[in-house]
């Protein structure tokens, strides 16, 4: 989940679905461009100076590089066509995303890597030094259990980890993303809060907090921390795709059309923002660009969970008088 900051700006709706159409859409002859950023699943840090390799979709290698200090890649001067993101590197199950860049010309991916048994060992560069060698046994235990989809097992070991010692940032971090996966918000919520008493501030525990609020109802407070976890990782994803959901709740939506801009600026692939921006333009009575939105949601996600009602939805919309 994770992922600097000078300003943030939250554009004026219009404004912001301007600036996507420009980022996003290519009507010209401009390159094409595949960025993104790698982390670890279990710490919600970057991975760095990791291959990443850029492959045509029908095969064949375009590039290969390595992420930087702040785990971010980016490949530039492509050609249109369809490719193949792979990570395949010691320590980490291997993993690949595809970019269409077909109509988009810049495609932004974010993975989160599942570190293998193998590569489960805890370095003191991601571990404080001074947590005892139980309490990191333990933390192995409950991120291999997490790993494999048993976050009630995860719980376990990790509340183990941190009664061996209690200021275990890591082990909070990940009860917390276990608490989330059984929809325990409380519970997620005094596991980040002591996360944040541990680290102060960190990007990613704010993020997850504020989804948490978010999940309680809390809006002031979830809107308050995903506003600060913002102000530190301004290319946060999925923090303004959080922030549009609470706006759209709030029935507020002249502040989740810049939230959900921002989402798509981010990562224009993601097909459930392309839903919610349909939604909200649909409310702002901006009926053909609801249209062109809910399309793309059904191109990215032809089977996804509301694909059958948003093409009855495009019908209807295309064939109604305007109004």
């Amino acid at each position: 989940m994770s992922l600097r900051f000078i300003a943030l700006i939250l554009l004026m709706p219009v404004a912001a679905f301007a600036q996507r159409d420009r980022d996003t859409y290519n009507p010209s002859n401009q390159t094409f461009e595949v960025s993104g950023q790698v982390n670890a699943t279990d710490t919600n840090t970057a991975v760095a100076e990791i291959p990443v390799r850029l492959e045509r979709f029908a095969g064949g290698i375009v590039d290969q590089l390595n992420t930087d200090s702040r785990g971010r890649f980016r490949f530039t001067n492509l050609p249109r066509g369809y490719y193949r993101v792979i990570i395949n590197t010691p320590g980490f199950v291997a993993t690949q995303q595809e970019a269409d860049l077909t109509l988009l010309f810049k495609v932004y991916l974010v993975f989160g890597l599942v570190r293998t048994n193998s590569g489960a060992a805890l370095t003191l560069e991601v571990i404080d030094a001074r947590v005892p060698a139980s309490a990191r046994a333990e933390f192995s235990r409950g991120r291999e259990a997490f790993a494999n989809k048993n976050p009630r097992e995860a719980i376990s070991h990790l509340q183990r980890a941190i009664d061996g010692y209690p200021d275990f940032f890591e082990a909070q971090l990940l009860l917390g993303t276990a608490y989330m996966d059984l929809r325990e918000w409380d519970h997620a919520e005094a596991a980040f809060q002591r996360a944040l008493q541990i680290k102060g501030d960190n990007a990613p525990v704010l993020m997850a907090l504020g989804e948490a609020f978010w999940r309680e109802g809390r809006f002031d407070d979830a809107e308050r921390a995903l506003m600060d976890g913002l102000k530190l990782e301004e290319k946060n994803w999925h923090g303004y795709f959080t922030l549009a959901r609470l706006y759209w709740e709030k029935n507020d939506v002249m502040k989740a059309a810049p939230a959900i801009g921002h989402t798509l600026q981010l990562k224009p692939d993601f097909a459930e923002a392309h839903l919610l921006a349909g939604n909200i333009l649909l409310k702002l009575n901006q009926r053909e660009r609801a249209i062109v939105e809910y399309q793309e949601y059904v191109r990215l996600a032809p089977k996804g969970e509301f694909a059958n009602e948003s093409r009855e939805l495009i019908r209807k919309l295309t064939t109604a008088p305007a109004r």
